[in-house]
């Protein structure tokens, strides 16, 4: 059952999470949650799970969140409040399909720490994730992901993509990955659709790399993603890549 409460400041929402998810409670939350990002445009979140049926039962609970995507997208800061330690473990994973929120759990007991850390403003990131890789053709975009990628990270992809439909009508890119730790290939495909909000304007993607996951997952996100092409390439095979893309 999931319950909404206010919290102390107008642009911060809680909720409270005990036992099965019902699609009654969602409806509220998502209500809720859409109010507070009409009116303050950015909204922080509170979620107490107290109880919850495993992981399947927070699966349900999450992919109906991500249906609204544009209400997700505005959440910056979320606080999850649970004594549930798989639960806790699996911030560090879902922080890479939301680079735009900055997510900590706390135990049960410290609802008045996170409540705290909910009020202060998120601290700039610095990151150098991303590296531009010169391809000998001004008409195709070359860039290396050599970390965790932050909000900058993704804006940054996002305006050379549109510098180059500015130039080209489409862009053609090679996306190399080249020392990502904890990169897995579902959340290669999320960025495809959420991080990368440009990726309809890609025509044709190459991506590099070494990962025994890559060219499985790109075969899936070439059936996932219609309009944009995808292939797998690995390191050695740099100059094919680039002659794929054409």
């Amino acid at each position: 059952m999931i319950s909404v409460f206010p919290l102390s400041q107008d642009n911060m929402l809680g909720f409270t999470l005990d036992g099965e998810v019902d699609d009654e409670g969602i409806r509220k939350l998502l209500i809720a949650v859409e109010a507070k990002v009409i009116t303050h445009g950015r909204l922080r979140l509170l979620g107490n799970v107290k109880n919850i049926g495993g992981f399947q039962s927070f699966q349900t609970f999450w992919k109906m969140l991500k249906k609204k995507q544009e209400l997700w997208d505005k959440i910056e800061k979320y606080a999850i409040l649970t004594d549930h330690s798989w639960l806790a473990s699996l911030t560090s994973s879902v922080d890479w399909l939301t680079p735009r929120m900055e997510i900590k759990t706390f135990a049960l007991s410290e609802g008045e720490l996170a409540h705290e850390w909910l009020k202060k403003n998120p601290e700039p990131k610095v990151s150098n994730a991303v590296k531009e890789i010169d391809l000998g053709e001004e008409h195709l975009l070359g860039i290396a992901v050599v970390d965790k990628m932050e909000v900058a990270d993704y804006d940054r992809i996002n305006v050379l993509i549109e510098e180059q439909v500015k130039k080209y009508g489409k862009a053609r890119m090679l996306l190399e990955i080249v020392d990502v730790s904890g990169f897995s290939g579902q959340a290669l495909l999320e960025d495809l659709k959420t991080g990368i909000k440009n990726y309809k304007n890609v025509e044709r993607m190459a991506i590099i790399g070494d990962q025994s996951w890559l060219k499985t997952t790109v075969k899936l996100g070439d059936l996932l993603t219609p309009g944009l092409e995808l292939s797998a390439f690995n390191t050695t095979e740099r100059k094919r890549a680039i002659s794929w893309l054409g």
